[in-house]
């Protein structure tokens, strides 16, 4: 049977191309299977695979399969890495479940059984349902929507540290690579992901600035942004420069970083400070509306289209937030 942790890929085969994927035999070993396509040009052949791993299973239409069947669709769009996690953490209690099954209890059982937040259980309800979307679209694999019940969507809880924790977090984190990381997060306000693609062709010493977009990037509503590099975060970088060995910024032994919070977890578990990756967002944009600077700048500063998310966020911790209506509150005519 397939083995879904690893996806397909389309090879150069006999002057053609060819599907390949993994099998698990009897003993769980994995075994390479390959299968030749007609097309003669890639992305004919693309197109092709697509539609052979979608339809080529014999199996009954589960969750499972028509889950990797819609994710095979969209490889190509920049959400797809986050769904193929979300579809990772979902997988244990979703993967053999049949369709026409799910109800509002089961959703219900799944939302009580994961130790997350109402907002990732959210997202996640939802990859199920437009999966589901997808394979009444898409053939005889349903024959008619299901509904899926969602929690309610309440307000992300923003969480930034104080200087005290921030310190404390920060003498907690150990590996070189990470603390690199902290101070890149807290300085420049980056997104996570954006962070560990960062090259270093694009930290530019000279003009002092760091282009977060990289070649290709196709933009979204999360806009990168060109970002100054602060004097407290220039000799880190420097120093990280003078010592690479990769392309990567976040780097470890040559090797690029694909994710940072077992990091954070350690640390926050030594320091007693709880901190994630997105935290030292949040932080950097708290402190520097604490410090007074105005809600355009900062949007820009964090890559926001415009100051309205930016107002909603972080302008109560500036000092001149609602200053005027207070003191209008005794003048006269």
């Amino acid at each position: 049977m397939r083995n879904d942790e690893s996806e397909y890929a389309v090879q150069r085969f006999r002057g053609g191309f060819a599907l390949v994927w993994w099998e698990t035999v009897d003993g769980g070993k994995p075994v390479r299977r390959r299968r030749q396509l007609d097309s003669q040009d890639r992305p004919s052949a693309e197109a092709e695979a697509r539609q052979v791993w979608e339809n080529g299973d014999d199996s009954p239409w589960t969750v499972g399969r028509i889950m990797n069947g819609y994710l095979a669709t969209i490889t190509e769009k920049p959400s797809h890495g986050r769904r193929k996690d979300a579809w990772k953490a979902m997988k244990t209690f979703w993967e053999n479940v049949e369709p026409m099954l799910i109800d509002e209890t089961m959703a219900r059982k799944y939302f009580n059984s994961r130790k997350v937040g109402p907002a990732t259980v959210r997202y996640e309800l939802m990859q199920l349902s437009t999966a589901l979307g997808w394979a009444v679209k898409n053939g005889p694999k349903l024959a008619s929507r299901i509904a899926v019940w969602l929690p309610q969507a309440g307000e992300t809880k923003r969480r930034h540290l104080t200087h005290k924790q921030f310190d404390k977090f920060f003498a907690a984190v150990r590996a070189e690579h990470a603390k690199l990381y902290v101070m890149i997060g807290l300085y420049t306000m980056a997104r996570p992901s954006t962070i560990l693609q960062l090259e270093w062709k694009r930290v530019d010493f000279m003009r002092r600035q760091i282009d977060f977009t990289p070649d290709g990037h196709v933009r979204t509503a999360k806009r990168r942004a060109i970002v100054p590099i602060a004097d407290d975060l220039l000799p880190w970088l420097q120093e990280a420069y003078n010592a690479r060995t990769c392309e990567s910024v976040i780097e470890r032994g040559g090797q690029p970083i694909a994710n940072i919070k077992k990091a954070f977890q350690a640390a926050s578990e030594r320091s007693g400070v709880h901190a994630t990756p997105y935290t030292l967002r949040h932080t950097g944009a708290v402190w520097a509306a604490e410090a007074g600077v105005s809600m355009p700048k900062l949007a820009q500063f964090m890559g926001h289209d415009d100051d309205r998310t930016t107002q909603k966020h972080y302008a109560r911790y500036s000092p001149e937030f609602l200053t005027e209506v207070a003191n209008v509150i005794r003048k006269r005519a």
